[in-house]
């Protein structure tokens, strides 16, 4: 991996920004909100921190591909940087809102229960961050802007309506026999809220894990798709 100018990137992505300036001013006001709640009842955090995984989710899918074709990329894609660190810096700069807003509202957790409480700094929150501001991205890194979100919660509705069958488990996913796990895996995977403030079990681990390799493998995916993928401007095709 050749990186000409590291420091470029993270400039350029500074001023051509992945995703709205909106979503930056939506999670100020998210997070100030849930501020209040949570340090008016520290046991709130987990509930509270729901909306702050929904706005990452939509932060995260920011697409890589469209602004790309429209020229937006060129200084990037033809300045000789490795596309792999183009592409990890996209990611970062798409999900640091999020990533933000999680810590904010996690210091206030801890500031408001005297350090008695750190739901969301847990590792079930980890993991449910780590999720949502994984997958919609490498989803996405194709597609239009917000897509791989939108998918998503369709996806979860129709779990949850259509077919009642696939029914999802909001949590905590204790359930240790084969049946359960599997249901619970999946829940977690359209539903990560679900082990917010959850120390992890073996059992919770096991249910956490398909959904969290699934991303893995779909960052690694998406990354090589930008390292190979040739990006004709719209007005070319």
């Amino acid at each position: 991996m050749i990186v000409v100018n590291p420091a470029y990137p993270l400039r350029f992505f500074r001023v051509v920004a992945p995703v709205p300036g909106l979503i930056g001013w939506t999670f100020l006001a998210v997070s100030v909100t849930c501020a209040i709640g949570i340090g008016s009842d520290p046991a709130r955090a987990p509930g509270a921190f729901v909306p702050v995984l929904l706005l990452q989710l939509f932060a995260a899918a920011s697409g890589f591909a469209v602004p790309a074709r429209r020229g937006h990329y060129d200084l990037l894609l033809t300045g000789g940087d490795s596309r792999v660190w183009m592409a990890l810096v996209h990611w970062l700069t798409s999900i640091a809102p999020g990533t933000a807003a999680w810590l904010l509202v996690a210091g206030v957790e801890v500031t408001a229960s005297g350090g008695a409480r750190t739901a969301l700094l847990a590792s079930g929150t980890w993991a449910a961050m780590c999720l949502v501001s994984t997958l919609p991205w490498a989803i996405t890194v194709r597609l239009p802007r917000f897509s791989g979100a939108i998918g998503w919660l369709l996806v979860l509705v129709m779990s949850t309506t259509t077919f009642p069958s696939a029914r999802v488990v909001t949590g905590p996913f204790t359930s240790s026999d084969p049946g359960g796990l599997i249901w619970s895996a999946w829940s977690f995977l359209v539903y990560p809220p679900g082990l917010v403030g959850q120390v992890l079990s073996w059992t919770q681990v096991l249910v956490a894990a398909p959904a969290l390799v699934l991303a893995g493998c779909s960052m690694a995916a998406a990354c090589r798709w930008v390292v190979r993928a040739s990006v004709p401007l719209e007005a070319a095709q």
